[in-house]
């Protein structure tokens, strides 16, 4: 072989080598672009998580719900009230269906014409009630048990996340509704104190002098 033949296919090889070498850097330069890609959109999801989450613990939330006045209250009430950490501002509450009372026409203009305002501002901790209805009443008519709440409001970012409410009434039916919840324990403590005053008379009509003796 020629020593011009063996130029010619050193070149060759050398040429090879060359492609080869621009070839793998090529793909480590992809390689690490689309690295650089991943960690940059990787980034950035995290960046939009942190400041989601810092928003949902910012914002306010309002809850609706139909509960008892109080322990032991036959009276049910309808309430508003915000569980968030911030202001509650331009609240509004739609119902479906709408809201009836059995406990009077009255009652459910009240309750109508309450949900029909546009709440300015619901501080963090203010509740609203309103009188719906008495238990008894409720469950003996045919008027729905169940309702579906609508909230919306404005927070410190902006509009809030609507929020949906089911509340269903009859989880109420078979509970203590218009029991005194110590009505029980008091019941108890006078039967006690009734026999212990039964006993007492036993034994003080036992240890009483026979007359006849005398």
């Amino acid at each position: 072989m020629s020593a011009e033949t063996w130029i010619a296919v050193g070149a060759g090889v050398i040429a090879l080598v060359a492609a080869w070498i621009s070839y793998t850097q090529a793909q480590d330069a992809k390689t690490q672009t689309q690295a650089t890609v991943d960690q940059a959109a990787t980034a950035r999801r995290q960046l939009e998580q942190a400041e989601a989450a810092h928003r949902e613990q910012n914002e306010p939330y309002v809850i609706v719900d139909i509960q008892p006045d109080a322990p032991g209250s036959s009276l049910l009430v309808l309430l508003i009230e915000n569980i968030g950490p911030t202001v509650a501002r331009d609240v509004t509450i739609t119902v479906d269906p709408p809201l009836v009372s059995a406990s009077g026409d009255h009652l459910t203009e009240r309750l109508q014409s309450g949900l029909s305002r546009t709440i300015p501002m619901l501080p963090p901790g203010r509740r609203l009630k309103y009188a719906f209805d008495i238990a008894f009443r409720r469950f003996d008519s045919d008027l729905p048990t169940a309702y579906t709440f609508t909230v919306q409001a404005k927070g410190p970012f902006g509009n809030v996340e609507p929020m949906e409410y089911l509340v269903d009434i009859s989880s109420w039916r078979e509970t203590l509704l218009g029991e005194h919840p110590n009505a029980k324990v008091q019941k108890a403590l006078n039967d006690v104190a009734s026999s212990l005053r039964s006993l007492a008379t036993a034994q003080r009509q036992q240890i009483k002098p026979d007359d006849s003796t005398s």
